[in-house]
């Protein structure tokens, strides 16, 4: 639930741009929403035993989330991550003609906070987390000569984070007949930590899947990052705290999966 003085905080804001009745409960509606997503359960270390009972769950919010994006992909023929901002700046642009921009642009300071919040709980759990080894070359105070270390991993959480709750909120108040992130809030409310479509190569077929990342123990790895793609039916790769995207490590044996591609991205499969 959101505290009371964010509440206040809303409604001052509302009274100020003089916000309908009807507007007006949609944006109580969604924040309080976003801020009840409880980043203290998404970066808690589970067990892995405990990770793999929520695997068809967690499934079928990605396939959810996938199919929700997938129009705005085959429309505009580009990547399904690309594909997010298709639905976000049609909304930006309709808050202009129904006069809500300048509210959300106040609004968004709000929800920016929540993913703050989201951030420096993914930051004490890094803090606590096995991370990747420390270049010799890396400037530990700028972080500047590496461009992943597990304090940049935490901030890619929290920016993401604050993508998707913006996302959502002016979705929800813009677009009313069909809000497609949705499932992405579902997604966190089922404890993901990050979300990002990636480009991936397996067996010579390329394909670009969903993955969610999520804090994990593994006794003979430590307290790692999960790496779940959609539709793995059981968790086959992890990540350490501060190692690239690109790498993932499997959990046993070796993997044929590679990340060929990753954030905005154009990809096109064979």
């Amino acid at each position: 639930m959101a505290s009371e003085t964010d509440m206040n905080v809303l409604n001052t804001m509302i009274s100020k741009y003089q916000i309908d009745e009807k507007v007006a409960s949609l944006m109580a509606q969604a924040f309080t929403r976003i801020n009840a997503v409880d980043e203290t359960k998404t970066f808690r270390y589970e067990s892995l035993e405990e990770f793999e009972k929520r695997l068809p769950q967690l499934n079928y919010l990605k396939e959810k989330a996938t199919k929700s994006f997938r129009p705005f992909a085959e429309r505009y023929d580009t990547s399904l991550c690309a594909s997010m901002g298709v639905p976000m700046m049609e909304s930006i642009t309709k808050s202009r003609k129904t006069g809500n921009y300048e509210v959300f642009h106040e609004i968004f300071g709000l929800t920016n906070a929540k993913a703050k919040r989201f951030g420096l709980a993914a930051l004490y759990s890094a803090i606590n987390g096995t991370k990747n080894k420390v270049p010799s070359a890396y400037n530990i105070v700028f972080d500047r000569d590496s461009p992943w270390t597990y304090r940049n991993e935490a901030e890619h959480m929290e920016e993401y984070a604050r993508y998707h709750f913006n996302s959502y909120m002016i979705n929800h108040v813009e677009n009313t007949e069909s809000n497609p992130f949705e499932p992405v809030m579902e997604l966190y409310e089922y404890g993901a930590g990050d979300f990002i479509f990636m480009q991936t190569e397996q067996d010579e077929r390329t394909s670009e899947r969903l993955a969610t990342f999520h804090t994990v123990n593994i006794p003979d790895k430590g307290n790692i990052i999960a790496v779940h793609m959609t539709g793995d039916e059981k968790l086959f790769h992890y990540r350490r705290w501060g190692e690239p995207y690109f790498t993932i490590n499997p959990i046993s044996g070796q993997t044929k999966l590679k990340v060929i591609g990753i954030a905005d991205q154009r990809f096109h499969a064979d």
